[in-house]
């Protein structure tokens, strides 16, 4: 899963680099839209949608109708209060994403790149 708050022109130019770097270009990605600090507007290549398993949505209101979320809302409450949600990221600096990027699926752990 890609998280994207840039969108823009960077993810035009990241997005076809992600998906050919895949290991398993079969298995599903989703490419969810947040934030768009780089421009509201960007152009996906074509043989992104062809080559891969590529799923892109929008995070944000009205991306969810508002009843699904009151539904899940209590179940996901419940999980945080019991401890249900477990999470082994480690947060590795963009500038090693090349040297970290193989070896991510290897540990088990989520990479989250940071600035």
């Amino acid at each position: 899963m890609v998280i994207d708050y840039v969108w823009g022109e960077p993810t035009a130019r990241a997005m076809m680099d992600v998906l050919t770097a895949r290991a398993d270009r079969a298995k599903q990605l989703t490419w969810v839209q947040i934030g768009s600090v780089a421009g509201p507007d960007s152009a996906i290549p074509s043989a992104a949608l062809r080559s891969a398993r590529l799923q892109i949505v929008g995070s944000g209101i009205g991306s969810v109708p508002g009843r699904d979320f009151l539904e899940e809302l209590p179940k996901m409450a419940e999980a945080v209060a019991a401890g249900g949600f477990d999470v082994r990221a480690r947060a590795v600096p963009l500038s090693q994403v090349e040297r970290h990027w193989a070896a991510s699926g290897s540990t088990g752990d989520r990479l989250v790149f940071v600035p």
